[in-house]
């Protein structure tokens, strides 16, 4: 018999969990698909720099999220920090783009790794399946985990983690050991890393980070939550930061800057690909394909997690369904809140399928913009979260940095993300359909609103029933 007690504790230490988040940022996706665009339509051989750039951001948001942490041990994470900040209605709207942000991601994951299963199979054993059957079969398997014990998933996430990191990393060092003369540091010269359209390779490149704030989603299932979901979080940021700014920094060595650009923009798909040929061989690159597709599962199976822990959350809370709260009697997962997610993508899926979508062109493209953007309205909320629960709060023992001028700098610059991504939507989601893109922000809007309204006639009709 289910129910509806809470998620199992003491399940997950600090290795599980940053495995979960850095799974979620899909370390060899980044580098295969985002770097090689966000170098020639942004700042070319200056990449390497706006990764650290965006870590920077991300810390200053990381520090009131941090402090807010202690105060927090739920799983609704973003909508968690935006009700105890702003209210219960701001929280709803966070509830609601919290699921549009992560059921998108998830969608334009499964579907690229549906893409390039297909590909795969035909290529290598002639078999010719569609890419949306593909996509379904794996979010059946993700469904599957998703139910078992959460160090199960943890556990195996941990494997694949540590084997994409490890091709990507075996090619840069490769690179560095056979390029012929010096090494070029000069990416990070303001005049290098300030070249071309800044503002694109930012939003791509803070795009990396995505899930790295879902180490708070798994506060309930943490030994010692309060350290450990503080520990994790910098965890994961440091060493997204680390592969991404040294890999990018190693691939651009593999060209001029001057050249670098075009070889990119005639190629994006095989950039990575015909760096890892040259410099490490040809059973890397057949190697990398196949951990291509495991990492786009690996960050399937933890977006996966992410959205049904936060169904749970929303649920338990009285926002939704309440049957949706309970969890596995052995197992201690939300199996409720993942069987409800894992129908409605699979009616997605077969819906896409049948109309002929594209996976990469259309699917990938708007849901990564969808949720990229998503997110980032959604730490500028937690970080007025911050500032206003701590003004409430009054005494505490943390200091004026962590509770205003961290959390005000996020907020600011995070809002100057926010403008810069809607300016560059077109751009963002490939160059699709123009009236489709300009909805974007618009949708977003709705949807937030639309939580509000819910939440506070939930409320008026509460009142009016005592």
């Amino acid at each position: 018999m289910s129910n509806i007690n809470g998620l199992r504790k003491n399940s997950l230490g600090l290795f599980s969990l940053v495995f979960f988040v850095v799974a979620a940022a899909s370390p060899l996706t980044g580098v295969i698909g985002g770097l090689p665009v966000a170098i020639f339509t942004g700042n070319g051989g200056g990449v390497p720099a706006v990764y650290i750039m965006a870590c920077i951001i991300l810390m200053l948001f990381s520090v009131g999220y941090i402090a807010m942490s202690r105060y927090v041990n739920d799983a609704g994470a973003f909508y968690t920090y935006i009700s105890k900040g702003l209210g219960e209605n701001w929280g709803a709207s966070a509830s609601v783009l919290a699921l549009i942000a992560y059921l998108s991601i998830q969608i334009a994951i499964i579907s690229m790794l549906g893409f390039f299963s297909q590909e795969f199979l035909a290529q290598h054993l002639a078999l010719h399946i569609p890419w949306w059957a593909l996509s379904m079969l794996f979010t059946i398997i993700a469904w599957i985990f998703g139910i078992k014990r959460v160090e199960v998933g943890g556990k195996l996430l941990g494997v694949l983690m540590i084997a994409e990191v490890a091709i990507v990393l075996l090619t840069d060092v490769s690179l560095l050991i056979k390029k012929p003369g010096p090494l070029n540091f000069s990416s990070f010269d303001p005049a290098v890393f300030s070249h071309g359209n800044l503002g694109i390779a930012f939003i791509f490149c803070i795009a990396s980070f995505i899930g790295f704030e879902s180490t708070a989603i798994y506060a309930e299932e943490c030994r010692d939550p309060h350290k450990t979901v503080p520990r994790a979080t910098l965890c994961a940021l440091l060493m997204i930061t680390v592969f991404f700014g040294f890999t990018s920094w190693s691939l651009v060595q593999a060209y001029s800057f001057d050249q670098i650009v075009e070889i990119a923009r005639k190629d994006p798909g095989n950039f990575i690909f015909d760096i890892t040929r040259e410099y490490v061989g040809q059973w890397a690159v057949e190697t990398m394909s196949v951990l291509l597709i495991t990492s786009l599962f690996a960050a399937a199976l933890a977006f996966h997690n992410n959205i049904s822990r936060y169904i749970f959350s929303i649920s338990r809370d009285g926002l939704i369904w309440k049957e949706l709260c309970q969890t596995h009697p052995a197992n201690g997962t939300p199996h409720k809140a993942s069987h409800a997610h894992s129908v409605i993508l699979l009616l997605l899926l077969m819906g896409m399928g049948g109309t002929n979508m594209d996976p990469l062109v259309q699917i990938f493209a708007f849901g990564s913009a969808i949720a990229t953007l998503s997110i980032l309205i959604l730490q500028v909320g937690v970080s007025a979260a911050v500032i206003r629960f701590f003004r409430r709060v009054g005494k505490h023992n943390h200091s004026a940095w962590q509770v205003l001028w961290a959390p005000m700098g996020a907020l600011i610059t995070m809002s100057v993300t926010i403008i810069m991504a809607i300016n560059n939507l077109q751009l963002l989601t490939g160059g699709g359909d123009a009236k489709l893109v300009e909805f974007i922000p618009w949708f977003l809007v709705v949807c937030a609103g639309a939580g509000y309204l819910l939440s506070a006639r939930r409320k008026m009709h509460a009142v009016k029933s005592k």
